[in-house]
């Protein structure tokens, strides 16, 4: 599959997602869903920056929103397994990197 069309296809049902979760009410689902709008970095680049990094494929992202930092974890699945890659929304650098999926 086009990897330019999966990060597109990721970052429009994450739209969809994110908008749900915010019409759903909660001080950190509505703080997750505004923190892209001030964010250098979009979700698209974030995925393609994560495929990068691990010669895999995304099936997963989301923002979140610790001590006023906002983050885009990416879930990609390649050579190494799955592996989930940690992106400054500021500045598109990879700050974290681990295997397996998203520690909630």
């Amino acid at each position: 599959m086009n990897t330019k069309l999966t990060a597109t296809a990721i970052a429009a049902l994450l739209a969809i997602g994110t908008l749900g979760t915010a019409y759903a009410g909660g001080k950190d689902e509505d703080r997750e869903a505004t923190a892209l709008q001030g964010a250098k970095v979009s979700l698209t680049q974030a995925i393609a920056t994560a495929e990068q990094q691990t010669g895999g494929h995304a099936f997963d992202a989301g923002v979140d929103v610790k001590s006023g930092q906002t983050r885009i974890e990416v879930e990609t699945n390649g050579p190494k397994g799955v592996q989930t890659v940690t992106i400054d929304a500021q500045s598109g650098q990879v700050v974290g990197t681990h295997a397996g999926s998203e520690q909630d």
